[in-house]
C-alpha cells in the first residue's frame, strides 16, 4: 500500500508497512524542499548479523495523512541509496510508515477501492460482516502477530506469523530447514531483498496448505530466510 504523506509541509509518498514500528525515510538529498527538525546522527541495525548503518534521527516533525496530523513525530533517515524503494517499485517512494503514526487510530483498508480510512476509536462504529471472521492479534515490539495452523497438514500445530503489509511475499519462514524437510526438496535458492544490514538470501517454494480460522488456502508461495550478506560500512 503506497499512500500520500505530508512531512513538515512537503508532500511525499510512503509505503504503509505494518511490519515496522518507526517511520523511516530514504534518499533525503533528493527532496530539496524538506526540512527536518531536531536531528542527530545515530546507527541502525536491521535483519541478521550484518552490523549497523549510519542514520539520522529527527524528532518533533509534523506528519499529516488526510485530515489526521501528528505534530511530534520521530523520523529515521537512512543515507544508503541502495536501500531506496523507488527503483525496485518503479514509483517514487520516500519512506515507510507504520505503528508510530497509526497506533492510536482505527485503520480500515479497502483493497478493491484502493483506499484506507482512519478513525478516532471513539468515532468508529464497527459494522457486522456475515462473510467475515474475527481473529485475535498479539503485539510484540509494536508489531501485530496472528496464529495460523495446518501449515504441514497437522491441525494441532500452531504457528505465530507477523502481519506485514509491506512484504510482497505471501509467507516468510525463519527456520532454515523448514522448506527442505517438509516440501520434498522442491525449493530453490534466491535473493529475497535488502534489509538495513545487508542483502537477504533464502529459499523459495510453496506450502501445500495453511488455515486461518475457517479459511483454508492451498499452494501458497513461501520463502525461508537463510542468511544475510552484510553491507560494507
Amino acid at each position: 500500500m503506497v499512500i500520500p504523506v505530508e512531512v513538515n509541509g512537503t508532500k511525499l509518498t510512503f509505503l504503509l508497512d505494518t511490519g515496522v514500528s518507526s517511520t523511516i525515510m530514504f534518499s533525503l538529498s533528493e527532496i530539496d524542499s524538506l526540512a527536518l527538525n531536531d536531528s542527530k546522527l545515530i546507527r541502525l541495525r536491521g535483519l541478521g548479523e550484518g552490523g549497523s548503518i549510519p542514520a539520522l534521527k529527527s524528532s518533533l516533525n509534523k506528519i499529516k495523512i488526510g485530515k489526521v496530523t501528528d505534530v511530534n513525530h520521530t523520523i529515521f533517515v537512512v543515507f544508503d541509496k541502495s536501500l531506496s524503494l523507488s527503483k525496485r517499485m518503479g514509483i517514487p517512494i520516500h519512506g515507510i510508515i507504520g505503528h508510530d503514526f497509526f497506533k492510536n487510530l482505527v485503520v480500515k483498508t479497502n483493497y478493491n477501492t484502493r483506499k484506507i480510512f482512519l478513525y478516532a476509536p471513539e468515532n468508529y462504529i464497527e459494522k457486522e460482516c456475515k462473510k467475515c471472521e474475527v481473529f485475535d492479534l498479539t503485539f510484540h515490539n509494536k508489531k501485530p502477530y496472528l496464529n495460523v495452523t495446518n501449515i504441514y497438514g497437522n491441525e494441532s500445530d500452531v504457528f505465530t506469523l507477523l502481519i506485514d503489509s509491506g512484504s510482497s511475499d505471501a509467507i516468510w519462514l525463519f527456520d532454515n530447514a523448514i522448506l527442505e524437510i517438509n516440501l520434498n526438496n522442491k525449493w530453490f535458492d534466491d535473493f529475497l531483498g535488502q534489509g538495513l544490514s545487508g542483502d537477504i538470501f533464502g529459499k523459495r517454494s510453496k506450502i501445500p496448505k495453511m488455515s486461518i480460522g475457517n479459511f483454508e488456502m492451498t499452494n501458497i508461495k513461501a520463502v525461508s530466510y537463510t542468511h544475510l550478506r552484510a553491507h560494507e560500512t
